[in-house]
């Protein structure tokens, strides 16, 4: 009878083992998928971007795409994901076109980006423009010119104009054959562990 007992006990422990299973693979689902963004090195990044964000790999930058992936457990199914309005564009890849102008504004620096993270594309040009820059319109361009310096040098590049960008695909959200073995043994380590 006593191994019989041993017996119910250990499927006992073992249903009760598989109910945590979800919340105990969380972490390493969520895991993987952020060493994927850090590991995305092609498509290169292009040549506006890179002067913009510097040599960062194509899905790095700030961080927030990364610290966006979180994940849930619905019943025995666990579900990592993001929120990030953004992120499905740079999984899947496509086309960007503007909404409530005739073009797209790209900043053309990093000084540039920081000024309109925090004023926005138009107040940036207002802010210059109190300064006594010049701000000049051109079909693919928008330039500045400071008020010291309006005869003796060139226009500073500010912003590309494009009615259209093309981002490529470069998939994050997914687990290489690797990846999901080492979630296989995770779970087996979890379930059996405690059984033996």
């Amino acid at each position: 009878m006593e191994p019989l007992l041993e017996f119910v006990e250990a499927v006992k422990k073992f249903g009760e083992q598989a109910k945590e299973l979800p919340e105990e693979i969380k972490p390493f689902l969520i895991r993987e998928i952020q060493k994927n963004i850090d590991n995305v090195k092609e498509p290169r990044n292009a040549p506006i971007t890179l002067k913009v964000k510097g040599r960062k790999p194509p899905l790095r930058d700030k961080g927030h795409l990364r610290n966006s992936i979180a994940g849930k457990v619905e019943g025995l199914k666990v579900i990592a994901g993001t929120n990030l309005r953004y992120a499905p564009i740079q999984h899947f890849g496509g086309t960007i076109t503007p909404k409530k102008s005739k073009t797209l504004v790209i900043p053309a620096d990093k000084k540039v980006r920081r000024e309109v993270e925090t004023l926005g594309v138009r107040g940036y040009l207002e802010k210059l423009k109190g300064e006594g820059w010049e701000i000049v319109f051109r079909k693919r361009v928008i330039l500045g010119i400071p008020p010291a310096k309006r005869k003796k040098s060139k226009p500073k590049l500010l912003f590309v104009r494009k009615e259209e960008v093309t981002i490529p695909a470069r998939p994050f959200m997914y687990l290489t054959e690797e990846q999901l073995r080492g979630l296989q043994e995770l779970a087996e380590r979890i379930l059996f562990e405690e059984l033996s």
